[in-house]
C-alpha cells in the first residue's frame, strides 16, 4: 500500500478506535475499594466524621477497625441507627432505646418505642417515635437516659425523623404525620398507612411550631422530610406528593408566616402506583423516577412554584418495593452521584454536571442490602453476600 494511502488509512482507524477508547475511559475511570467481611449483611449504615458503623440483619453494630470487622454489640437495633456526639443510636425489637457511647450501652427503662421508626441524634439529646406514634426525648443520665418530654404528635409508627432550619433560627425536628390507610393503596414503602401531614417539633420540650395538612385526596407517599438548601439561609422540605389520580410527584416544603405550605412541586406521571425516590445533597435535588420499572434519574430545579426536569438518565435504581431504605443514592459533589444500577448489584459513579455519564463502577458481590453513606471521602454500603464496601469514587 502507498505510503499516503497507508497514512490515510491509520488516521482513519484511529478516528474509528479513538471515540469508543474515550467512552470506555469514561465509563471505567480509575476507581478504589476495599471490601470488608461481616458476620451477616448490613441493613443500615451510619457514620460520624470518618468513622463507618454497620448494624446487621442480626441486629448486630460493628464498626470498621484496622481493616476489618469489630462487633460492638448485639440485640442494639433492628431497622436503624444513627451517630452523632461519638454516641451511636438505635431502637431494638423490645422497643428500648440502645446508646452505644464508645465504651458500653446504655439504655432507658421504657419499651413503648416503634423499632420501625428512625429516631434522631441531637448534640444532647435524641428523639424518638413510640409505637401509638408520639415523639419522645430523651437526655443523658447517670447509668442511662431518662425521658425528658414526650408530645401527642400522630406521626407515622416508621417515621425517619429528620432536623432541619425552616427558619433561620436553629434545627428543629420534622416528622411525617396523620397516617391514612384509606386515601391511597399503592404501599410501595412497606405498608398502606401514608401521611397526610408534615409537622416541626421544637427540639427541646417538643413543641409545635408548624405543620402542613394535605387536603383529601393527597398524601405524602414518603417516610422522610429531607432537609435541603436550595437558596438562602434556611431549608426546606424535599418529599413525595402522591394521588390516586396522578401517582407519585416530588414538592418542596417550607415554613411560611401562618406555618407550612408547598412551595413548588414537579410533574407527576398521570397515573396511580407511579413513584419516585428522592436524594437531596449539595444544594440540590434529584430523584429517580420509577425506581422499580427502568429507573430514570433527573434532577429538579425550582422556577416559581414549579419543579423543572432535566433529561433523565436510565437504567438506575434506588429503592426495592416494600424496603423503608429510602437513602439507597448519595450525591457525592455537586452533580455527581453514586446509585445502584437497576439489579441491584451494580454500584454507577455519574458525573451529571452536563449529560449524565458513567466514571466508574463497583460490582457487589450481591445485591445492595444497606443504605449508602458517604463518609471520610469514600461511599460506604452493604450487599446481601455480608460484604462492607467503602469505594473512593472523586
Amino acid at each position: 500500500m502507498p505510503a499516503v494511502s497507508l497514512r490515510r488509512f491509520a488516521l482513519g482507524l484511529l478516528a474509528v478506535v479513538l471515540p469508543a477508547a474515550q467512552v470506555a475511559c469514561a465509563q471505567a475511570a480509575p476507581t478504589s475499594s476495599t471490601a470488608v467481611q461481616l458476620p451477616s449483611p448490613a441493613v443500615w449504615l451510619a457514620s460520624e466524621g470518618s468513622q463507618v458503623y454497620a448494624l446487621t440483619a442480626q441486629s448486630e453494630l460493628l464498626t470498621v477497625l484496622d481493616g476489618g470487622a469489630k462487633v460492638l454489640a448485639k440485640n442494639f437495633s433492628s431497622t436503624f441507627i444513627t451517630a452523632c456526639s461519638g454516641r451511636v443510636v438505635g431502637i431494638n425489637n423490645a422497643g428500648q432505646l440502645q446508646v452505644w457511647n464508645g465504651r458500653t450501652i446504655e439504655t432507658a427503662p421504657k419499651t413503648d418505642l416503634s423499632p420501625l421508626a428512625h429516631p434522631v441524634c441531637l448534640p444532647s439529646g435524641v428523639v424518638a417515635v413510640s409505637r401509638a406514634g408520639n415523639l419522645v426525648r430523651f437526655d443523658p443520665a447517670t447509668g442511662g437516659w431518662r425521658e425528658a418530654a414526650r408530645t401527642a404528635a400522630n406521626a407515622l409508627p416508621d417515621a425517619q425523623l429528620t432536623l432541619a432550619d425552616l427558619d433561620g433560627q436553629g434545627d428543629a425536628v420534622v416528622a411525617l404525620t396523620q397516617p391514612s390507610s384509606v386515601r391511597y393503596n399503592h404501599g410501595i414503602l412497606g405498608d398502606t398507612a401514608e401521611a397526610t401531614g408534615i409537622t416541626v417539633f421544637e427540639r427541646h420540650g417538643l413543641g409545635v411550631l408548624a405543620r402542613l395538612s394535605l387536603p383529601t385526596p393527597f398524601v405524602f407517599e414518603d417516610l422522610q422530610a429531607r432537609p435541603v438548601r436550595l437558596t438562602g439561609g434556611k431549608d426546606a422540605l424535599a418529599v413525595v406528593r402522591s394521588s390516586p389520580r396522578g401517582g407519585a410527584a416530588l414538592a418542596l416544603v417550607s415554613k411560611e408566616p401562618d406555618g407550612l405550605g408547598v412551595q413548588a412541586i414537579g410533574p407527576d406521571f398521570g397515573q396511580p402506583n407511579r413513584w419516585l425516590a428522592p436524594a437531596v445533597g449539595f444544594g440540590q435535588l434529584w430523584a429517580v423516577k420509577t425506581p422499580h420499572i427502568g429507573g430514570l434519574l433527573a434532577q429538579y430545579a425550582q422556577a416559581g412554584d414549579t419543579l423543572k426536569v432535566s433529561p433523565p438518565f436510565a437504567g438506575v435504581s434506588s429503592h426495592s418495593i416494600g424496603s423503608r431504605n429510602l437513602n439507597a443514592a448519595v450525591l457525592t459533589a455537586p452533580g455527581q452521584l453514586v446509585v445502584p444500577s437497576q439489579d441491584h448489584r451494580t454500584l454507577l459513579a455519574l458525573d451529571c454536571r452536563a449529560a449524565c455519564q458513567v466514571t466508574g463502577k463497583l460490582a457487589l458481590g450481591g445485591t445492595y442490602s444497606s443504605n449508602l453513606v458517604l463518609s471520610g471521602g469514600q461511599v460506604w454500603v452493604g450487599d446481601s453476600s455480608g460484604k462492607l464496601y467503602g469505594w473512593t469514587v472523586n
